[in-house]
């Protein structure tokens, strides 16, 4: 594989993640790291990392923002509508 074709892979899996997934990889932890140090658990972070729900327990964003270092908006995505009109 090409280093523009592993840059291009990068770039994709990067913008296809979850505001959560990203702040993992900035923080250089893994979804079970958080979990056992939010204590959510591993289950619900998975289904909001892969996108089968979303993640709507304030208290449970709280714990993660907390662990992660971070604002709980932070962790949400934007509704679609949203991103067009930031656009």
């Amino acid at each position: 594989m090409k280093r523009s074709d592993r840059r291009m892979r990068k770039l994709t899996l990067t913008e296809n993640m979850t505001p959560i997934d990203k702040k993992l990889i900035e923080k250089g932890m893994t979804r079970s790291d958080l979990s056992k140090q939010s204590g959510v658990p591993l289950r619900t972070i998975e289904s909001w990392c892969r996108r089968l729900r979303v993640p709507r327990d304030v208290y449970q964003l709280l714990k993660l923002a907390k662990v992660l270092g971070c604002q709980i908006e932070d962790l949400i995505e934007p509704e679609a509508g949203e991103k067009k009109q930031e656009e």
